[in-house]
């Protein structure tokens, strides 16, 4: 689907109304449209993780058939799409509640990723600060597979690359 395809699914926006903004995730916010991947994606939501001394951008993106995540950080962009929690090879409620932490190494869907980074954030958004435990692991080839504990029984699993800049063809905002 190309972008003006795009802009015409969404009703709300008109042409006159947009803006081409250029390559940087700095200009993102809600409602703006960027293409990644031969798709064309609107920002959903915007918020950050708060790890006291940094913090990591995060965009919920929404393509016409998919969703991900955009996360910006001092040490590059990375690109999210969620994982199924039952494809790793350990029960993460399970594990936790016998073991302090995760392994540091963990199969996803047979496919093995070492542990490069733990530890705990806020993730804020909209006012809201939620306490979350990440885990980041890296196979051989540098993807990313990212375990979010909200709670003690409440995981996510993201799965992801690392992006550079240009592989986002467009930033466009509303005026």
């Amino acid at each position: 689907m190309g972008l003006l395809n795009f802009f015409k699914s969404f009703k709300k926006h008109k042409e006159q109304d947009i803006e081409l903004v250029g390559h940087s995730l700095e200009n993102l916010n809600i409602g703006s449209v960027i293409e990644l991947d031969g798709e064309s994606w609107e920002v959903k939501s915007k918020g950050y993780y708060d790890y006291g001394d940094e913090k990591e951008w995060d965009y919920k993106i929404q393509s016409p058939t998919r969703e991900g995540y955009l996360n910006k950080d001092d040490e590059g962009i990375y690109f999210f799409v969620r994982g199924d929690l039952n494809k790793l090879s350990i029960n993460l409620f399970d594990f936790l509640n016998t073991h302090d932490d995760l392994p540091s190494q963990i199969l996803f869907d047979g496919k093995p990723y070492t542990l490069k980074f733990s530890g705990a954030a806020y993730y804020c958004v909209e006012n809201k600060r939620s306490p979350v435990v990440i885990w980041d692991f890296e196979d051989n080839e540098g993807n990313i597979l990212e375990i979010l504990q909200w709670s003690d029984q409440d995981f996510e699993i993201f799965l992801g690359r690392p992006l550079q800049e240009w592989e986002i063809e467009d930033v466009f905002s509303k005026k």
